[in-house]
């Protein structure tokens, strides 16, 4: 079972809105068992934060805003 894509607003690490960032959960079930969404940015799963309606990526220090890929279309 795959999760759909979700949309997230990318972060900096001070808290600056850089952009948006459209990704696919690397845990499929979150939104049953009631979790925090987790994306995979640079090779490493990372869990997001709330922000107003939807989700948020913070970036940390020195990281740049990841791109899309062909996969993540919705």
């Amino acid at each position: 079972m795959s999760a759909r894509v979700i949309e997230v607003t990318v972060l900096s690490p001070g808290g600056d809105v850089l952009g948006k960032w459209m990704g696919t959960p690397t845990n499929s079930l979150w939104r049953a068992r009631g979790q925090t969404p987790h994306l995979t940015v640079h090779g490493a799963a990372r869990p997001c934060e709330r922000h107003g309606e939807g989700w948020a990526l913070r970036l940390r220090e020195g990281e740049r805003i990841p791109k899309n890929n062909a996969r993540t279309r919705l």
